[in-house]
C-alpha cells in the first residue's frame, strides 16, 4: 500500500457538460420508505454519489455529467429530504448507511465506488464498518470529519451574524439561486433549488421540502464516525477556508462582524489541520489533498477540477 500523500493544490479545468436529464427512479428500503436514485449514466466504475446534510442528489447535477465522463454515475436522496420519504424515524448512522447499502442491493452494484460530501462521510464510515468490503472506494469531498465535535467551534469562537433572504430574494427559484450564491458563494443547479424548496404558482418561495426534524435528529445526534474501520482505497478532499471562501457576502464596513469572520475562520483552518491529521491516523492509506482557499461544496464551485480529481483517482483502482 502506497504512503500516505499530502497534496496542497488547486485545480483548475474546462469541459462542456454532458446534456441530458439523469433517469429517475424510486428503490424501496423499507415499508413504506422508497429512495430517489438518479441516473446520470457514463463509463467505467459504479460510483454512488451521496450528498451533505440538507441536500438531495440533484445538488450533483453538473457534476455527475463530467464524472460520468470516468464513471457510471448515480446518487441517492437519503430519506427525510427532497423527494424521497419522510418518515418519523431510522435517522442514525447505522440505518442511513443501511438505506445505501439496500439501494445498492437492489441496483445490482456488487462494489460500488461511494462519493460523499459532508456529513454524507459519517454514513460511509457506518458503511464500511458494518459491511467491510463491499465498497471498492471512498471519496470524502470535505467529508472526513467528526462531525460529532462541530459543537466545539462554537463553543471557542461563534460565527459571523448573516443576513436573512430579503423579500425580492423569495420572489422565484432564480432568485433563491442568487441569493444561495451571494451568500454560500456556490451556484445550485436550479434542479436542486426546486428540490429543495417549494414555490407558489407565482414562483414565490412557499417553505423547504426538507424535514427539519430529521435534520435536527441527523445533526445532534451524530456519533464519532468510524474511520479507523475504513479499508477500501480512499481518497479525501479537504477545502482550507479562507475569509473569502468562507463568507463571500460579509459587510466589511461591519468592523465587529469583520473580526468575528476572522477568528472564526482561523479557527477552522486549525480545526482543519487537526482533523486532517486525525483521519491521516485512522486512515492510513488515504490519498488527502488539500485545497487552500476552496469552498465546502468544492463539487458546486470547481466541479470540473474536482470531477477530474475523482477520475484520476478512479484510475489507480486495482493497479
Amino acid at each position: 500500500m502506497r504512503n500516505p500523500i499530502v497534496f496542497f493544490v488547486c485545480l483548475f479545468a474546462a469541459g462542456t457538460l454532458l446534456a441530458g436529464e439523469p433517469d429517475t427512479l424510486f428503490v424501496e428500503v423499507e415499508r413504506g420508505v422508497a429512495l430517489e436514485v438518479l441516473d446520470w449514466g457514463g463509463d467505467g466504475p459504479e460510483v454512488v454519489l451521496l450528498a451533505g446534510l440538507g441536500s438531495t442528489a440533484h445538488v450533483f447535477d453538473d457534476f455527475a455529467r463530467r464524472l460520468a465522463r470516468h464513471a457510471r454515475v448515480r446518487g441517492v436522496t437519503r430519506r427525510g429530504f427532497g423527494a424521497s420519504t419522510h418518515p418519523v424515524n431510522g435517522y442514525d448512522q447505522r440505518t442511513l448507511a443501511r438505506d445505501v447499502k439496500i439501494v445498492c442491493d437492489r441496483l445490482g452494484l456488487a462494489r460500488p465506488v461511494l462519493v460523499g460530501h459532508s456529513l454524507a462521510g459519517s454514513e460511509m464510515a457506518w458503511f464500511e464498518l458494518q459491511w467491510p468490503g463491499r465498497a471498492r472506494a471512498l471519496v470524502f469531498l470535505e467529508a472526513a470529519y467528526d462531525h460529532s465535535r462541530l459543537g466545539e467551534l462554537d463553543e471557542m469562537a461563534l460565527p459571523p451574524a448573516s443576513r436573512p433572504p430579503a423579500r425580492g430574494d423569495k420572489s422565484s427559484p432564480t432568485a433563491v439561486r442568487d441569493w444561495l450564491r451571494r451568500t454560500r458563494g456556490f451556484t445550485a443547479p436550479m434542479s436542486e433549488v426546486t428540490a429543495l424548496f417549494r414555490f407558489g404558482a407565482d414562483g414565490r418561495l412557499l417553505d423547504a421540502t426538507g424535514s427539519a426534524t430529521a435534520a435536527g435528529i441527523i445533526r445532534h445526534a451524530l456519533p464519532p464516525p468510524p474511520f479507523a474501520s475504513v479499508r477500501a482505497p480512499t481518497l479525501a478532499v479537504y477545502a482550507k477556508p479562507t475569509l473569502a471562501s468562507r463568507y463571500p457576502a460579509l459587510d466589511s464596513s461591519d468592523a465587529g462582524n469583520l473580526s468575528r469572520a476572522h477568528a472564526r475562520v482561523a479557527l477552522e483552518r486549525d480545526w482543519m489541520a487537526t482533523q486532517v491529521a486525525a483521519f491521516q491516523q485512522a486512515v492510513p492509506h488515504a490519498v488527502i489533498v488539500v485545497r487552500d482557499g476552496a469552498n465546502h461544496h468544492l463539487h458546486l464551485t470547481d466541479g470540473a477540477g474536482t470531477a477530474l480529481a475523482v477520475g484520476a483517482f478512479l484510475g489507480t483502482l486495482d493497479q
